[in-house]
């Protein structure tokens, strides 16, 4: 364990540095940033949440050799609703085909250690918060509790966040609420009881619903919505059906969020919809009018602090620029940028939309381009200026090098002095209401609840234009049909597929690519290599 524990270590943002005196021969340097002198006030505490929140966009950025792809793959691709293809290469991601899937896959290693340096830093913050000299630089003996209170609750939320991801990727993780120090290195780890981890996520996520403020004070920090979504979720895989609902319910009837119905922001004036209108660059944020958003993701190109860029364009945006049908697309800002398409929606779930629905409408999926200057047209093809390039998305098509595929317009970004870069700088929702109404449908249907849920899955359908369903088409498998349009490449698809216990069902139905090989076994990631190197007694997952 002495190697893996070092690794931990070793963070990218210094803040999180925990060196013991002897470490700096007990001169404590003061231009040198380490976890002893920073957190000694309130200052150096907000600097710390500050860095956490940097290290969770890596979620979407990915880190070490991985660069672009890997944090993502895991959770989204190879299901029911997607396929891996194009740069989404075997030998780098091992997530194409799930035959290569072991423990020495490097990206899983790096996915399973940039989770626990998430941990160790929040506990860090967790762990030095409880140090009585610490100034918390308010007015009041209460106002310094509320201020401690506060960034305890942050970070703890988050801390819970990171268990979400571990236990999800690989259900037993071990259990670690101590910041490690050098001391710290030769202790084993080994797995602590899903549960057992579960039970300390509710703690953090109950403490941070009482601490954190009702609503998003500063965009990408968290508001009390976070926790309570979480633990409605959390609920669920507990099959605590009833408490599941409750903190929905109130979460959903709280007053402080609503469903985004109406045209707002920087293009309401333009052709679009009022669930798109959530997705665009200008629209993220509460302060930017979307009242429906629990937590966002916030970038800025060329300004510090906000370029951790996103991978999401270069995942989900298809590389239109690449030649289909003899005619090759000029990349525009109008046609999202440019995207990579390491993953893309199977043929099922582009289908899976009605005619009438704006999850699957023109301004949320790309099924076709208009040509314009700077395309490139080869002779015979066809075509001219102003025609329609429909896409293809017959079964035939989709294949790892297929060409010409539709995507979704949610996360398209691009800058016209700078229209190739790879990175997307925009802000991003990474939790919203919308999804809260599923998790209170899903605990209404386990309850046997079907007149409710459907009213519930119809809040969702009015908003979208869809046609209403009836109780009697209330189902598991519709509700996650349901999920696909909402949420599709939101949220993390293999945890709540594997929780309703679909995950093998639904690809088999709706993934030819990877129905032949499918099996149980792949609901948990093998435990990376270096990890049961370490610890001797480490047992390794089923099937690995």
């Amino acid at each position: 364990m002495k190697n893996y524990i070092k690794l931990l270590l070793v963070v990218n943002i210094l803040v999180f540095s925990s060196c013991s005196e002897q470490d700096f021969l007990e001169e404590k340097p003061k231009d040198i940033i380490s976890a002893d002198n920073l957190y000694q006030n309130y200052d150096g505490f907000e600097t710390g949440i500050n860095g956490l929140y940097s290290y969770v966009l890596k979620e979407r950025q990915g880190a070490g050799t991985t660069q672009t792809y890997v944090f993502n793959i895991p959770m989204m691709s190879g299901l029911d609703i997607s396929f891996v293809t194009r740069w989404g290469d075997p030998g780098t991601l091992g997530f194409v085909e799930l035959e290569l899937i072991d423990s020495e896959v490097v990206n899983f290693r790096e996915l399973f250690d940039w989770l626990y340096q998430v941990i160790n830093a929040a506990n860090t913050i967790i762990n030095r918060a409880e140090n009585e000299n610490v100034d918390w630089q308010g007015i009041s003996s209460a106002e310094d509790k509320a201020r401690k209170n506060r960034i305890l609750a942050e970070a703890r939320t988050i801390r819970a966040w990171a268990y979400r991801h571990l236990t999800n990727l690989w259900n037993d993780v071990p259990l670690v609420t101590q910041e490690s120090k050098g001391s710290d290195i030769g202790i084993n780890w080994l797995p602590t009881p899903r549960r057992e981890v579960e039970e300390q996520m509710e703690a953090d996520w109950l403490f941070a619903m009482e601490h954190l403020p009702e609503v998003q004070e500063i965009p990408g920090r968290i508001s009390q919505a976070v926790p309570m979504h979480y633990l409605a979720e959390l609920y669920l895989i507990w099959k605590d059906y009833s408490s599941a609902e409750t903190m929905a319910r109130n979460l959903i009837n709280n007053g402080n969020f609503s469903l985004v119905t109406e045209r707002y922001g920087v293009q309401q004036n333009q052709p679009g919809t009022p669930f798109t209108d959530m997705f665009i660059d200008g629209n993220v944020s509460r302060a930017q009018g979307n009242t429906e958003v629990f937590w966002s993701f916030q970038r800025e190109y060329q300004v510090m602090g906000g370029e951790i860029h996103s991978n999401m364009r270069r995942l989900y945006n298809f590389a239109y620029w690449l030649k289909y049908d003899g005619v090759t697309l000029g990349l525009s800002v109008d046609r999202g940028g440019r995207g990579h398409s390491a993953i893309n929606m199977t043929r099922w779930a582009i289908e899976n939309f009605g005619e009438e629905d704006d999850r699957g409408g023109p301004f949320a999926l790309r099924k076709y381009y208009i040509l314009k200057q700077g395309d490139k047209i080869d002779k015979g093809s066809g075509y001219a200026l102003g025609d329609t390039l429909w896409l293809d998305w017959s079964e035939d098509n989709m294949n790892f090098a297929n060409s010409g595929w539709p995507s979704i317009t949610k996360y398209d970004y691009g800058i016209e002095e700078n229209i190739r870069m790879g990175g997307s700088y925009k802000d991003e929702i990474y939790l919203r209401l919308g999804e809260t109404y599923l998790l209170l449908a899903e605990a209404q249907i386990m309850q046997g609840k079907t007149n409710d849920a459907a009213e519930t899955i119809n809040v969702l359908r009015r908003r979208a234009h869809a046609p209403e369903i009836s109780p009697g088409e209330v189902t598991v498998d519709f509700l996650l049909d349901e999920r696909a349009r909402e949420l599709m490449f939101e949220e993390h698809r293999k945890y709540v597929l594997v929780r309703l216990n679909k995950y093998v069902d639904r690809v088999k139905a709706h993934n030819p690519l990877v129905s032949p090989i499918i099996s149980e076994k792949y609901h948990y990631l093998p435990v990376p290599q270096h990890v049961i190197d370490s610890s001797p007694g480490y047992p390794q997952n089923p099937g690995f």
